[in-house]
């Protein structure tokens, strides 16, 4: 406990990764005696063991590198992580095969629907997913995941505190609840700020086996990942699209330079040797309803909405739920069943 409460005060007053500290904890191996050495240079002083059972009465704890409960992708020098905060499944190492969705804050309707897709699918056949719970892709992947009822993992750029009082706290308490975790390099009353998302990428690159870059215009901070990833040694894919579409510049500019072309989450599932059988989906009573609708022939949503007796807004609803889950694909206006699937 007192290496947990003088990381915590390291981590207040020499925001990580901070080489001071870095090359202190290398020489001594012990976070107290970094913390006795550098405590004259303190601008913030507070009641560390107090702030702690604060961060544990928020649910958090800290994990350090010394522990084994660290995840073991951290420990690569090249990351100069530390410790981080977890909230959630403390024992990251118990997410055997992890891969990192990410993209634009921006995207396209039809990027976040692939997102969504890719991560039910992935998280449905045993992979866990790892994002920045960032509005837009981000958020998508962790939305998938869910959806396939699954463990998945937010990495984040402020402290808890913050996340907590954000409208995607509702989220948090999903991931939580279904056996995730979230995590941050930084303390509680760490705002977010600009330059943090660079260096939480890199967390989300070295956690992760590969990167799927879903939406990336030039200048994103995906794109920061997947440069991350590439010096971390892992593999990057990414999405074709238009070469008039700015959200897919990124992306192809990633697939001139060497990563992997993707078309489907079926080519993420052979490099793991999973071989995808037909999934067993549970549907709620409207979903199963419209599914059978579809199944028995091909329907528009004004036939759907007319035909169920449900209104378009619950329609819509339920068939990006079906889309997501790969039960049905649209064509010309109509929506069609998939018969790869069981329901």
């Amino acid at each position: 406990m007192e290496e947990k409460i003088s990381y915590l005060a390291l981590s207040y007053n020499f925001k990580p990764p901070n080489k001071k500290v870095l090359s202190l904890y290398k020489k001594y191996k012990s976070f107290s005696k970094v913390f006795q050495l550098l405590e004259n240079e303190f601008k913030i002083k507070l009641d560390w063991e107090k702030e702690y059972l604060k961060l544990k009465n928020l649910g958090g704890e800290i994990l350090l590198i010394n522990e084994k409960s660290f995840p073991e992708e951290l420990k690569f020098n090249q990351t100069f992580v530390l410790g981080i905060f977890v909230l959630g499944e403390i024992n990251l190492n118990k997410f055997k095969e992890k891969v990192a969705i990410v993209g634009t804050r921006k995207p396209t309707k039809i990027g976040e629907k692939i997102a969504k897709n890719f991560s039910y699918v992935l998280a449905k056949n045993g992979l866990c997913i790892v994002s920045g719970l960032a509005y837009g892709i981000d958020l998508a992947a962790h939305l998938g995941s869910l959806e396939a009822k699954k463990e998945n993992i937010a990495v984040i750029g402020s402290g808890f505190d913050f996340i907590l009082k954000d409208p995607r706290k509702k989220y948090v308490e999903k991931i939580i609840e279904i056996g995730g975790s979230i995590v941050s390099e930084y303390p509680p009353k760490t705002p977010s700020l600009n330059y943090h998302f660079p260096l939480r990428n890199r967390i989300i690159a070295a956690l992760s086996k590969i990167v799927i870059i879903i939406e990336a215009p030039e200048k994103s901070g995906a794109l920061i990942t997947a440069k991350f990833a590439l010096e971390y040694g892992k593999d990057v894919y990414a999405l074709p699209g238009s070469i008039y579409e700015k959200n897919y510049l990124g992306n192809l500019k990633l697939i001139q330079e060497g990563a992997f072309l993707l078309i489907s989450p079926e080519e993420i599932l052979e490099t793991f040797g999973i071989r995808k059988n037909k999934m067993i989906v549970e549907l709620e009573d409207d979903e199963e309803k419209i599914y059978k609708m579809i199944k028995e022939k091909p329907r528009s949503i004004e036939e759907l909405t007319k035909e169920s007796g449900l209104d378009v807004s619950q329609i819509l609803k339920i068939i990006t739920s079906l889309e997501i889950k790969n039960l049905i694909f649209a064509k010309e206006g109509k929506y069609y069943s998939n018969e790869n699937y069981n329901c």
